[in-house]
């Protein structure tokens, strides 16, 4: 699979990040989400992070542009 879909942004298919062929920046942060479906035994990975039970508050969009990463 190659994208996923988000019932909140009915509108957005998301790609995944290993779908992309172009070079990413190191990312500052992770966003680390379906916190309510890991298993107890499963660690998070190391270093900053933000952990929500689902999907965050934001779009990928509006995640990028609030963070001045947004390409058109």
């Amino acid at each position: 699979m190659l994208w996923l879909w988000d019932p909140h942004w009915p509108e957005l298919i998301h790609p995944f990040a290993t779908a992309i062929d172009t070079p990413l920046p190191i990312a500052e942060e992770m966003v680390c989400i379906m916190a309510g479906s890991k298993p107890e035994w499963v660690r998070w990975p190391e270093g900053k992070k933000s952990v929500h039970e689902e999907y965050g508050g934001q779009s990928l969009e509006e995640w990028h542009r609030g963070r001045g990463l947004w390409v058109e």
